[in-house]
């Protein structure tokens, strides 16, 4: 028996398969809703990841700046402790230590190294000179070293931290502790923390640095790193009226 086609679709018979326009509605969301989901997912794990890398960087950077500073000032050379000078945001020393820059070779030399943050630039930079002659010997009737006598080669510059927010750097000197009797416990003594110190003090017995570097992960956007140096050389003696302190505490 044959039907014409009108008949065909008045059974409910098609002549060829296919989707309705509802089906292809409802796939089409299911895979929005799925392809919505993997896009969310996929997101998710790159920005944590970023984040993680930015941590991991910031982290790696201190740890590097407060190892290789630390090492060079442990390395400071004797005799050049009143050459020794900073500020509350960079310092200056000789030390017996490789240069950075390779084009003066390896294995330590006498060098000249500064640390400096700049501020506008969001940087702490290392500078670096090898020592072309012997350190001058400060004289008695001086209280500061003429610079033209230290004879230095090509300074080096190098950008040592980037993304550093604050650098601080404290000098702590130590007072001879009060004479005590016989039989009595020794007494602690509170270390004078300076924020300079000026050429011809001398060594002080440590020094501390805090350094802030930018930090997605931190609330705040920032961490701080902080690292206490103790001096292993020869310090200078603490002395109230080298430092300029006698004035104070007599006002």
């Amino acid at each position: 028996m044959l039907y014409s086609v009108d008949e065909m679709t008045r059974s409910g018979k098609r002549t060829q398969p296919g989707f309705t326009l509802a089906e292809l509605i409802v796939a089409s969301t299911l895979i929005s809703i799925v392809m919505a989901s993997v896009y969310t997912a996929f997101n998710s794990t790159l920005r944590v990841r970023r984040l993680g890398e930015a941590n991991l960087h910031t982290y790696q950077d201190a740890r590097i700046a407060l190892t290789v500073l630390s090492r060079e000032l442990n390395c400071i050379v004797g005799g050049s402790e009143h050459l020794f000078e900073g500020e509350d945001d960079q310092f200056e020393f000789f030390a017996v230590t490789p240069p950075m820059n390779v084009e003066e070779g390896k294995g330590p030399r006498l060098m000249w190294v500064q640390y400096r943050y700049s501020r506008p630039q969001k940087a702490l930079f290392r500078e670096e000179a090898v020592v072309d002659e012997p350190l001058p010997l400060r004289r008695r009737d001086e209280d500061t070293v003429d610079r033209s006598r230290i004879k230095l080669g090509r300074k080096r510059k190098f950008e040592f931290a980037t993304d550093v927010l604050d650098f601080e750097v404290w000098y702590c000197w130590v007072p001879p502790p009060p004479k005590r009797k016989p039989g009595e416990p020794p007494v602690l003594v509170d270390p004078i923390i300076l924020e300079e110190n000026r050429q011809g003090w001398g060594l002080p017995q440590g020094l501390k640095v805090a350094l802030t570097l930018e930090d997605p992960n931190a609330s705040s956007g920032r961490t701080t790193f902080s690292s206490s140096i103790t001096f292993r050389g020869p310090t200078t003696s603490y002395k109230a009226e080298r430092l300029g302190l006698a004035e104070e505490r007599s006002s």
